[in-house]
């Protein structure tokens, strides 16, 4: 059984100037590069925070058909996940992410109706989804 609440912890490490990139890390593993995109005038060359925005909800819906579709019998060969951050001004003129539309393929799924259910059931039961205020959207496709 899942215990709540639960404490995770995230570091981040940079020296000034943003032309410079920096390093963040988790639990322990492996740093990432992150930089500031070019969008916001810098460099790129590593992750910004937009790309790991995407990629906690993309992880996260993952993650989670991954836990439903092994307790209900669901058997695919694969999942692919991609998303389209968008990034527009809210009130006051600040710039937020207003909305993520993200797109599945699953491919081998035994039953194809079953495993698009899943995913659908996990978007819903996705803490990160449920914790963002941004607009989410996705649409599936099972092979």
């Amino acid at each position: 059984m899942i215990k709540y609440p639960m404490t995770f912890k995230a570091e981040a490490t940079g020296t000034p100037g943003i032309s410079n990139t920096w390093t963040a890390t988790s639990h322990g593993n492996a740093p990432i590069v992150s930089a500031i995109p070019p969008e916001f005038m810098g460099p790129g060359g590593g992750y910004s925070p937009e790309d790991l925005y995407g990629i906690a909800l993309l992880n996260c819906v993952l993650a989670t058909f991954k836990v439903f579709a092994e307790k209900t019998g669901v058997s695919f060969n694969q999942i692919d996940g991609s998303a389209e951050i968008i990034i527009d001004r809210g009130d006051g003129g600040k710039p937020w992410i207003s909305k993520i539309n993200m797109h599945f393929i699953i491919k081998g799924a035994a039953d194809p109706d079953k495993a698009d259910k899943v995913l659908k059931e996990s978007k819903a039961a996705c803490l990160v989804c449920n914790s963002m205020k941004t607009e989410v959207s996705m649409t599936t496709q099972v092979e």
